[in-house]
């Protein structure tokens, strides 16, 4: 299974693709922002997505749409350091199935890979 994960913090992407590999998901591919996780996700078409809302540019909620105006069954796990109300209910309305609080640990991240993946 490929996933993505995208977040302008290059060392936060680092832990995350620590963290997938320690729980078994070896096919990680990653992104900085908006346009560059348009095009990874278009080339790439990774079966789970984790976003973080706050990137620079469009926000994480306007990628959420994008991802899933790409590919409808997209499979986006919005993430934040931040518990927004509003942030999370608005990426769930564009199609986010989940959402994970930053940072994460091995425990959580398993829960919602157990959850989402096929």
């Amino acid at each position: 299974m490929k996933i993505l994960v995208v977040d302008d913090s290059e060392a936060f992407r680092k832990i995350m693709i620590e963290l997938l590999v320690k729980v078994g998901f070896h096919d990680v591919v990653e992104a900085r922002d908006y346009d560059e996780a348009v095009k990874v996700f278009s080339a790439e078409r990774p079966e789970i997505c984790f976003v973080d809302m706050i990137l620079p540019g469009k926000s994480g909620v306007e990628l959420t749409r994008a991802l899933m105006g790409v590919d409808p069954k997209a499979t986006v796990i919005a993430m934040s350091s931040i518990i927004n109300k509003k942030m999370i209910r608005e990426s769930m309305d564009c199609g986010a199935k989940d959402f994970l609080l930053k940072p994460t640990n091995e425990i959580a991240l398993s829960s919602v890979l157990t959850m989402w993946s096929d």
